[in-house]
């Protein structure tokens, strides 16, 4: 007897048998239980997934002398010829090649009359039904919309798009889709274990994952690695039966991008080429490498981590390098050299920076440490007075003229200790957590008003509210940065009136204007331009940052404290 290949010697006698397609299997069970066959049933779905199998069950049981439970017996005369493809009443027809109209009036519609020669129905599986002609589709139209009470077409089809509408809305149509590496490997440890194969279980999810969906290119793989192995089967096999690079290689690749090494990544693809191994496919296990890993490296998937990851690198770089491996792709699988623009297209990728959200994360946390903790401009009344982010007693004096710098600060920030450093740093880490709430703890003013608590004035109400809601959550930050509980107690403030105000800025007169309108910070004059300038101008006018919109715009753009603006021509 000639030698049986593995997808036709086990291929599914009954529905249990399958892989996958669970919907579509109880439904076929249930209307044969029921009673309930429809005159018309279209499959379709990639290659290799099931259709003409389940097809073929599905005639055995609607003929089946014997039925159990809506599965047939396997045993009686119509089962062993329709699973030989041997029954008068069981007709294949392959589209593909029977496309004209002709055929499928002498084969179809002159015979559907007759009545089946033995079993209960006479049955038509079309495989590659989209193949048929127009005028063939015409004329089976109106067989198929009302045929005998013994007729039973099942249509196959890869492309269900190109079968007319008018045949789809007389059928029953199942969408069969690709089988999972899950059940495509259970298959094939059934297949090996009934064969006596000695195979790896990397060698089997190879097998599985380059099967893409379907169960019968896997097993047509596994027959050809077992007569290529003669032995046991391993991954090594495997990979060269497929024209892949080996694991290794790949490993060293995806590593050298990782590292940034120039140099390991060169050796690697000189490696590849020697043996001949195809760039573009050594490109797609790269960045199925990568996506996998960044999958295991997040909790998901069934995947492996990289071997040799550094501890410090991101998913987030497994990720970005696995989108732009699909670019490079896509961009070099027409060029006339695919070795040369597959490596110079990876050397790009080197300059990709690791982790840019990292990077920004630390930027913003920089930025805002500098701006909390930005020194005063050389004319302030007393170094470190005050920053952006107003620390103030529970009673601040007054600016004086020629103040003393311990009068300047409060008692529980003079220290510059603790308390202040923890807020810097809680501000450093709202930035990237929380960029809106940030916004408003940079204008807020910080009371330290006792051991444990800490008060949060503002002028804006709405501000208050959006500190009450992350109240909690700015606390547990907190207290990491103050290695103790502290309650933070946002309140609303009145408006400080301009007689008094809470950011005085001089701000000498200016009559002649200004042409075009440009502010500038004028740098401090000395004592004896001081003495030589009028006395009329000794005494400058008092204005509020708070009260004067275009200085609160300037206090915010400028970090630490105004001491003095001229408009200049």
């Amino acid at each position: 007897m000639s030698y049986e290949n593995l997808a036709t010697k086990y291929r599914p006698g009954d529905l249990t048998e399958v892989m996958g397609q669970e919907t579509i299997k109880v439904t076929l069970q249930n209307a044969v239980k029921l009673g309930r066959v429809a005159h018309s049933y279209v499959f379709y779905g990639p290659r290799g997934c099931g259709k003409t199998t389940i097809a073929r069950i599905l005639a055995k049981t609607l003929n089946c002398g014997k039925p159990k439970d809506g599965a047939p017996c396997g045993n009686c005369a119509s089962c062993l010829e329709i699973a030989e493809s041997k029954s008068l009443d069981v007709i294949e027809i392959d589209a593909a090649s029977n496309t004209g109209v002709d055929k499928v009036r002498s084969v179809i519609i002159e015979q559907v009359d007759f009545a089946p020669s033995r079993d209960k129905y006479k049955i038509y599986i079309l495989d590659e039904v989209h193949m048929l002609s127009t005028g063939a589709f015409n004329a089976l139209l109106k067989t198929v919309e009302e045929p005998p009470a013994h007729v039973v077409f099942i249509m196959a089809t890869t492309e269900q798009n190109k079968v007319p509408p008018t045949i789809l809305s007389r059928s029953q149509c199942f969408r069969f889709r690709p089988i999972s590496e899950t059940d495509i490997m259970a298959r094939l440890k059934i297949v090996t274990e009934a064969e006596k194969m000695k195979v790896e279980p990397e060698a089997l999810r190879l097998i599985a994952r380059s099967a893409g969906g379907a169960l019968r290119d896997a097993l047509t793989m596994l027959d050809r690695s077992a007569s290529f192995a003669h032995g046991e089967i391993k991954a090594s096999v495997i990979s060269e039966l497929l024209g892949q690079p080996a694991p290794d290689i790949i490993n060293s690749m995806a590593l050298a991008l990782v590292n940034r090494d120039a140099a390991a990544l060169h050796a690697a693809f000189d490696t590849l080429n020697a043996d001949g191994h195809d760039p573009l496919a050594a490109l797609r296990e790269l960045r199925n490498l990568f996506s996998e890993a960044f999958l295991a490296a997040q909790g998901f998937g069934a995947g492996e981590p990289l071997k040799g990851l550094p501890k410090d690198a991101q998913p987030g770089t497994l990720a970005r390098l696995s989108r732009k491996l699909n670019v490079v792709i896509e961009e070099i699988k027409f060029s006339d050299s695919l070795p040369l623009a597959a490596e110079v297209a990876l050397f790009t990728l080197l300059e990709v920076p690791q982790d840019l959200e990292g990077l920004v994360r630390k930027l913003e946390g920089l930025e805002a440490r500098l701006a909390s903790g930005a020194p005063d401009l050389p004319a302030a009344p007393a170094p470190g007075a005050q920053k952006k982010n107003d620390v103030l007693a529970p009673a601040a004096p007054a600016r004086e003229a020629a103040p003393a710098p311990a009068a300047a600060q409060p008692p529980q920030a003079a220290a510059s200790g603790a308390p202040a450093d923890a807020w810097k740093r809680l501000l450093g880490l709202a930035s990237s957590r929380k960029p809106a709430l940030y916004n408003v703890l940079l204008s807020v003013k910080i009371v330290f008003a006792e051991e444990g608590k800490w008060r949060l004035l503002t002028t804006n109400k709405f501000e208050v509210s959006m500190m009450e809601a992350a109240k909690a959550e700015l606390e547990d930050m907190l207290e990491k940065f103050a290695g103790r509980r502290i309650a933070l107690q946002p309140e609303h403030v009145a408006p400080q009136a301009s007689s008094a105000p809470s950011a005085p800025v001089d701000l000498p007169d200016d009559p002649g204007g200004s042409d075009d309108g440009e502010t500038l910070v004028e740098p401090p004059e000395s004592e004896a331009e001081a003495e030589a300038r009028p006395a009329a101008q000794h005494a400058p006018r008092q204005v509020s940052a708070d009260t004067e919109p275009e200085l609160k715009h300037l206090s915010k753009v400028f970090h630490g404290r105004i001491t003095k603006i001229n408009k200049v021509k």
